[in-house]
């Protein structure tokens, strides 16, 4: 038999360290227990969208949001949170513009991230466009500028996670500078084990500068797709997924907004994503019903803030010259 790399095999029994207790147990619960962090993304798109989070946090289930700092309505959310200092709210990692209509641009200087620019002086429309486009050293300084403007407007982000899942579906060195940037910062990032395979294993290299025994990995994510959207519906689908959850720790994602004005004119020409499905989204985690869910299915509710608790995280500010 072949022997393996020495770096191959430390990378392989720091997972295995990592693995042997479940997250739950972890986190102090058994290994049966059934955790989830209902996640709201995409905070800060528009006024409609921040309204409907905030409300869906204060009276809904919903116990968890991030950011998406390019876009214009991001600063309002740092007015609208500073009476809620235990919120869990992360920084939305945001490399594309997919609207048809509703424009934004990076954070950090168009000069110093060309390759994050289109032809029409915006994001890309989509993932391929930026892998195509943007070398990872850009990716990486508009990583760092989304979490400084974060902290600019007064929120702690308690972890990081990618719209879209543009970090992921780019280039391996994107996530290497995404887990690199989060421990720097001293705060989780999402991350499951199909990426671990996918991407950290086939290149290890890459990620020297990230200590890997410290990365969290979530059991398993739960989002809505446009064929449960057609097929089934919003209440249908969560009420299902909730009655089937799994043991383990599950992030389920969703979008939440009214079904206003405002919403339907940014997601115009959208079939899916767009303001009605958000308020979909936003009447079934304020309503009674989920919280049935909740209760009938023993689920407890946790945050990331926990889980940066695991590896003793607290958000580190850098010194500024």
């Amino acid at each position: 038999m072949k022997k393996l790399p020495l770096f191959l095999l430390m990378l392989f029994s720091s997972y295995c360290f990592a693995q042997e207790k479940t997250l739950a147990e972890r986190l102090g619960y058994s290994k049966n227990d059934k955790l989830l962090i209902i996640h709201a993304d995409d905070i800060g798109m528009a006024n409609s969208e921040n309204r409907a989070t905030i409300e869906a946090i204060r009276n809904g289930v919903v116990n968890s949001t991030s950011i998406m700092m390019p876009c214009a309505w991001s600063t309002e959310v740092g007015e609208l949170i500073k009476d809620m200092p235990g919120l869990d709210i992360g920084v939305h990692i945001t490399l594309t513009n997919e609207w048809h209509t509703y424009k934004y641009g990076p954070i950090a200087s168009k000069s110093e991230v060309p390759g994050l620019v289109g032809p029409d002086g915006f994001m890309y429309k989509d993932c391929a466009s930026v892998a195509q486009n943007a070398s990872p050293e850009e990716v990486e300084i508009e990583m760092r500028a989304q979490i400084e403007a974060a902290l600019k407007i007064g929120i702690r982000p308690t972890h990081l996670d990618s719209h879209m899942g543009c970090v992921f579906y780019g280039r391996p060195e994107y996530v290497a500078s995404y887990l690199k940037l989060a421990q720097e910062y001293g705060i989780p990032a999402m991350m499951n084990q199909q990426i671990v395979d996918a991407i950290i294993k086939p290149n290890p290299s890459l990620f020297n500068e990230v200590d890997l025994e410290k990365v969290v990995l979530i059991d398993h994510t739960a989002i809505a797709n446009p064929q449960a959207y057609d097929d089934m519906g919003m209440d249908a689908f969560y009420s299902h997924l909730l009655n089937n959850l799994q043991p383990g720790v599950t992030v389920l994602l969703n979008h939440i907004a009214y079904d206003d004005e405002e919403m339907r004119a940014i997601t115009t020409g959208f079939s899916h994503w767009h303001a009605a499905w958000r308020q979909a989204d936003f009447d079934f985690f304020t309503g009674e019903k989920v919280r049935q869910l909740l209760k009938d299915n023993k689920i407890h509710l946790i945050t990331w803030k926990e889980i940066g608790n695991l590896a003793g995280n607290e958000l580190i500010l850098p010194q500024r010259k």
